[in-house]
């Protein structure tokens, strides 16, 4: 009779069990899907114009960390999107008592804010003077703590000072254009600001931008707003932003979904133990 009970509660157990099991398979059709309207669906070195500026899909894959929505499981997707903009600002600096290369020269920079000038004056080779002119040598000589130039016919010392030549300048003014030496190249810079300490230097030219991806994350391309998904691990969505109550919607339902499924697991483990327990209790020996 024990046997025969214990019997009849494993297979009512085991019943529940491949029910719920078989039941995981059926629900896993009905799973919340993310169906959006997108813009733009990319794949690697795809492309998309936003009000004329073109936009590139690049690295899309899985990063390490939490799972996410619409990636799948054991980490979140992403992506690198780039574009270029062809009228960047950029900016430089001459500082004031700083030297600077002009015309392939070296040049001291001396800005005035008040009168929004920048001076440049150019920096003498004392050693090439002193070799150019034969009729002094070719070293200095320094008594307390002055340097004097040496005629070599009497030996007459003359403060350097007085001996160098007056030095070529360069003056320039705010809205003035100014070659400035970058290590691509010279570019044609207008000074756009000066004060006592500086001069800001101002010119456009094309920029590489890059912004990273992730699942659900917003993106602002030409001041417009949008959000992204991943349908797979080779695509990327880019969707007006309007839609996120709606893509947020979907994966609360999909999180409830999860957690009924979870629930079902549970349910075909538990009754799965308890039919092994009760097949174990039908063959524990009858005392007597």
């Amino acid at each position: 009779m024990q046997r025969r009970a214990a019997a009849a509660y494993f297979a009512f157990f085991l019943v529940i069990s491949v029910a719920a099991y078989a039941y995981i398979g059926v629900a896993e059709s009905q799973r919340p899907a993310v169906s959006l309207d997108a813009d733009a669906e990319l794949t690697n070195e795809s492309t998309f114009t936003v009000d004329g500026t073109e936009y590139t899909a690049t690295n899309i894959h899985m990063s390490g960390g939490g799972g996410g929505h619409g990636g799948g499981g054991g980490g979140s997707m992403a992506a690198d999107l780039s574009w270029t903009n062809e009228s960047s600002r950029y900016t430089a600096t001459l500082e004031h008592n700083a030297t600077t290369t002009y015309q392939n020269d070296t040049y001291r920079v001396y800005t005035d804010g008040n009168q929004s000038t920048v001076t440049l004056e150019k920096e003498l080779n004392v050693s090439a003077l002193l070799v150019e002119d034969s009729s002094v040598q070719n070293t200095l000589a320094t008594q307390n703590g002055t340097e004097y130039v040496v005629y070599r016919s009497n030996n007459t010392q003359v403060p350097l000072s007085e001996w160098l030549p007056e030095p070529e300048t360069v003056s320039f003014t705010t809205g003035d254009t100014y070659p400035h030496s970058t290590d691509s190249g010279t570019q044609e810079t207008t000074i756009s600001e000066v004060t006592d300490d500086g001069a800001t230097l101002e010119w456009f030219a094309p920029r590489e931008n890059t912004v990273e991806l992730s699942e659900g994350g917003n993106v602002t391309l030409n001041e417009q707003r949008f959000f992204t998904h991943f349908p797979d691990h080779s695509t990327v969505q880019i969707v007006p932003i309007q839609q996120y109550d709606q893509y947020q919607e979907t994966l609360d339902q999909q999180d409830y979904f999860h957690e009924r499924k979870n629930g079902i697991w549970g349910v075909s483990i538990l009754s799965g133990i308890a039919a092994v327990l009760m097949l174990g209790m039908a063959y524990m020996p009858v005392r007597g």
